[in-house]
């Protein structure tokens, strides 16, 4: 998928789910869970950035990935938690300091985030933590956008976006989509 594909798809995404939730109607009373916990589980696909065959040549790598999140909500705009990405296939990489060729076997990577919640919607987050393996751990750096719409009682559907640095190796993307429970 190219970078302008992977927008579109975004961006409809977005649109789409703004449509079907916008349409609110008065007469039904809403509630909302009032919950410091939540918990989120996201499937996802990650695109390696320095994936590479088994022969060292450069490839579009994509590996599907699961996610669980948990945050605990300080107020109702921030909220710190651990968030755990598992990818679920070994693949080879080019690290960026030294230019080898090495397997990485389904690494996981636990990160502890900021999350910042401007609005209804929207989140971001930060976070800082490592990647662990067979082989050679790798300190993590985390950026994340999510959408999430509120069903009902506490639980929600999202959409999850993620960019990850690992220090001196490689870079991985995730698109999912999930739930969530506010508890």
């Amino acid at each position: 998928m190219t970078k302008l594909g992977f927008l579109i798809f975004v961006a409809t995404v977005m649109v789409i789910s703004h449509l079907c939730v916008g349409q609110e109607r008065s007469d039904v009373e809403e509630t909302e869970v009032e919950g410091k916990h939540s918990l989120s589980f996201i499937i996802a696909h990650a695109r390696i950035g320095q994936g590479r065959d088994m022969d060292g040549n450069r490839q579009f790598t994509t590996v599907p990935s699961i996610s669980i999140d948990y945050n605990y909500w300080i107020s109702p705009r921030f909220a710190i938690g651990v968030h755990t990405d598992l990818l679920n296939e070994n693949f080879f990489i080019e690290t960026a300091d030294k230019g080898e060729l090495i397997e990485r076997e389904r690494p996981i990577a636990p990160v502890v985030m900021g999350t910042y919640k401007p609005g209804k919607h929207w989140s971001f987050g930060l976070g800082f933590g490592g990647e662990f393996a067979e082989g050679e751990d790798y300190f993590v750096t985390r950026l994340g956008v999510e959408y999430m719409v509120e069903i009902r009682n506490g639980w929600g559907v999202l959409g999850a976006l993620t960019q990850d640095f690992r220090a001196k190796a490689y870079n991985v993307t995730s698109i999912g989509l999930g739930i969530e429970k506010k508890f």
